[in-house]
């Protein structure tokens, strides 16, 4: 572990870049903006920052008093733990630090060589089909129908353009297993950190702390729920063994039960009836399914779309897109594909091309 100890404003600058040193986008000054206003609001306050990389890297806010730093340390260390013997991220780069710095490094001589306007435009495009990536996704026939693979591999693309959109994959890919991983990931450090500071602290210093535990957000909560619940009934070798083989789905499908989601008050909302559904199956699916396509409209590849035209397809009809949205990506995935791209979503067709988008 590399501690540093910094100031809020560069831990919110890390946080919204996810790495440091990444390149420059116009998109991590929103999310920068929007970090320090909410701290400075004290909506929520970004006590540490951890990265997934050998040694792995960790930022402590200078302002955090002693037991507070104590605290992150400990949490930390959960998080290296997880980092170093999950199945999950012992495949993924550890070396992605240097990575992203080699990949801004890139992107800045080609807006010397191309034009800043001409690779913003398509760092644009590029940013809005990454969310399409699938860490897990090994299987060649399923990869096709996840957009940025399917681009990367049939898109009409310059070589420098290619070499763009493997930078910006790989990157997508990294955060992509962190967002697949945040439950039982947040979980388990909180878990460790908890093991840690009860046998570290004494019962006043724990107390000072325990308030804080206790506001965590969602993640922290259930993950460390959800592996206490395993602990006390199943042994701390059967948490070891989930620590190592599982991700947020098969520890949501495994470890949560009836009497789970009452406690965590995990419900499922009929706007329609206008009332909760505790019911364990239905609170199981909208968790799964919010881990599987990551609050995104779920759009595939068209295994039937040959020729120059892209047949895109929106496979849950019965969540409505706003048009406005569909034109914009429509119009990303037209700067990468240069040919007519089609969306069969909300009853209709959407279709952009040189003309712009238009429906049927």
């Amino acid at each position: 572990m590399i501690f540093q100890i910094t100031d809020s404003d560069e831990i919110a600058e890390v946080a919204s870049m996810g790495l440091p040193n990444r390149f420059i986008h116009w998109y991590w000054g929103g999310a920068y903006k929007e970090l320090v206003t909410q701290q400075n609001k004290e909506v929520f306050t970004i006590l540490e920052l951890v990265l997934n990389t050998s040694p792995s890297h960790a930022f402590l806010r200078s302002t955090n008093t002693y037991l507070q730093n104590v605290l992150v340390i400990a949490h930390v260390l959960g998080h290296a733990d997880f980092f170093t013997n999950n199945h999950w991220y012992r495949k993924s780069n550890k070396n992605m630090l240097n990575h992203t710095e080699q990949h801004a490094r890139l992107i800045r001589a080609y807006e010397r060589r191309y034009g800043a306007e001409r690779i913003e435009k398509l760092l644009d495009a590029l940013l809005t089909v990454a969310t399409s990536v699938n860490a897990f996704e090994r299987s060649p026939q399923e990869r096709r129908k996840r957009l940025i693979y399917f681009l990367e591999e049939r898109a009409p693309l310059e070589e420098f353009e290619r070499v763009l959109v493997d930078a910006i994959r790989e990157e997508a890919e990294y955060f992509d297993l962190i967002q697949r991983t945040h439950i039982i990931n947040e979980g388990w450090a909180t878990f460790i950190e908890a093991e840690l500071l009860t046998r570290l602290l004494t019962t006043r210093e724990w107390a000072s702390l325990s308030v804080q535990l206790c506001n965590r957000p969602a993640p922290y909560t259930i993950g460390y729920t959800l592996f206490k619940h395993v602990r006390d009934h199943g042994g701390f070798e059967r948490v070891l063994e989930i620590r190592r083989f599982y991700e947020d789905i098969s520890l949501i499908d495994e470890a949560l039960t009836e009497e789970l989601v009452r406690r965590l008050d995990l419900f499922v909302y009929d706007p329609k009836e206008k009332q909760k559904s505790y019911d364990l199956q239905k609170v199981k699916d909208m968790l799964i399914a919010q881990k599987l396509f990551k609050g995104e409209p779920r759009v595939e590849v068209d295994p039937a779309s040959q020729g120059r035209d892209l047949m895109l397809v929106h496979m849950d009809e019965d969540r409505k897109l706003e048009p406005k949205r569909v034109g914009l990506f429509l119009k990303a995935v037209y700067t990468l594909w240069r040919n007519p791209v089609k969306l069969r979503a909300n009853g209709k067709v959407y279709t952009y091309d040189r003309r712009g988008l238009s429906s049927t």
